[in-house]
């Protein structure tokens, strides 16, 4: 890594996630003496966290805008992807300029946008020079097992423009698919912490106040990331078989009825319209730190979410504020919960769901399951050094 002096970090989506991961990222290497060129939709936002964390590393910061559209496609055809790679790499020749320096790596956070199969890779290298690597946020193939291990990508299969001379290697947040994955690139394949916002202010936020005005000495159960609607449709269901009198939801985050089917978006309309008293839905936009203010009040955190299969920031802010979770079984949320045991991960089955949540009510305060060293043990590994070690080991090529 000591070789490695100018680095892009590229991040074509916005959201507090996203500029959560940059903000990181870039204050980490800055710290480390390296030059740091950030691309992405927040730029500016980016900019302002550097300027208030890291203000002695400015003059080795620059951050360049990057337009969200062209990334708004979830399958972007041949010449689309190729795009991508063009645009960026005009990105990167232009903060070239600006810098008086030549970039040594290019970091992509996720690098799921510019992923494809059917790509040729003698066009992927001579459209993108540079070396890069990069988050692997969502692999869907291999959780869902789709590809044969110990082989070569294929031309046809989605992981195949790993294979071209210029990666170095993939990172990943889903820890548990690393050996499937070095099993086909047969390059390096690093996990990196899961890394989330945990500020809070200590002025008591308008929400903190309405959930202890509302909930009284019932138990807080919160699903935040509504967005993620297969885990709206799953609590309401479960919200129906449970006592109103021992259990208080708050269901927080953007909601988008454009990205339900018919079926679901009238399931959600209808139980918004006729729910019990006690519910409190928080449906707009949040900052980290309003997120941050709602999961100090929550008891349990709801993370069933049964088609996704990525992992999930928000394992990160019930570690550290030290809340059981209820999980699905399947991919990287539920392998999660069960290694580091900080929750309950259950199968879909709404009997067996009933009595996870009404466990976790009875285990909540004691923590005689779930004691807090579980939870400072996973949030430990979300922690900065952790990071340090995985952009070491990234960039040692």
């Amino acid at each position: 890594m000591n070789n490695i002096l100018t680095i892009a970090l590229i991040s074509p989506y916005s959201g507090n996630r996203f500029a959560t991961y940059l903000n990181y990222y870039a204050e980490n290497l800055l710290k480390k003496g390296k030059k740091v060129i950030v691309i992405s939709p927040e730029f500016s936002e980016i900019a302002e966290y550097v300027k208030l964390k890291v203000p002695r590393y400015l003059d080795n910061f620059t951050a360049l805008p990057l337009d969200e559209k062209i990334f708004s496609d979830n399958r972007p055809n041949y010449f689309e992807l190729l795009g991508r790679w063009n645009a960026i790499n005009s990105k990167i020749k232009q903060a070239e300029k600006i810098v008086n320096a030549e970039v040594d790596f290019a970091f992509f956070s996720p690098i799921d946008p510019f992923i494809r199969e059917s790509v040729n890779l003698f066009l992927l290298d001579f459209v993108f020079s540079y070396k890069w690597s990069g988050i692997y946020f969502n692999p869907k193939p291999y959780r869902l097992k789709q590809l044969k291990l110990n082989v070569d990508p294929k031309f046809l299969e989605p992981d195949y423009l790993f294979r071209s001379k210029n990666c170095v290697g993939v990172c990943v947040l889903d820890r548990f698919i690393t050996e499937p994955l070095k099993s086909r690139v047969y390059k390096k394949v690093v996990v990196f912490p899961e890394i989330s916002n945990v500020s809070i202010q200590k002025k008591e936020s308008v929400y903190s106040k309405q959930i202890k005005e509302m909930a009284k000495s019932r138990v807080v159960v919160g699903l935040l990331g509504v967005e993620q609607n297969e885990g709206i449709t799953a609590l309401i269901r479960l919200i129906k078989k449970v006592d109103t009198d021992k259990y208080f939801f708050v269901f927080a985050g953007k909601l988008d009825f454009k990205i339900m089917d018919e079926k679901q978006r009238q399931e959600v309309e209808l139980f918004m319209n006729d729910h019990a008293p006690n519910i409190l839905f928080i449906l707009q936009p949040l900052t980290e730190e309003e997120i941050n203010q709602i999961y100090k009040e929550i008891d349990i955190s709801y993370l069933y979410f049964y088609n996704y299969v990525s992992s999930n920031n928000l394992l990160t802010k019930a570690a550290y504020y030290q809340k059981p979770i209820l999980a699905n079984k399947d991919f990287c949320v539920g392998d999660t919960v069960k290694k580091f045991k900080i929750g309950l991960s259950v199968n879909g089955k709404m009997e067996e769901s009933v009595n996870a949540l009404e466990f976790l009510r009875l285990e909540r305060l004691d923590f005689n399951v779930f004691d807090k060293e579980a939870f400072s043990e996973y949030y430990a590994l979300q922690s900065d050094s952790f990071l340090t070690n995985a952009f070491e080991e990234i960039m040692f090529f």
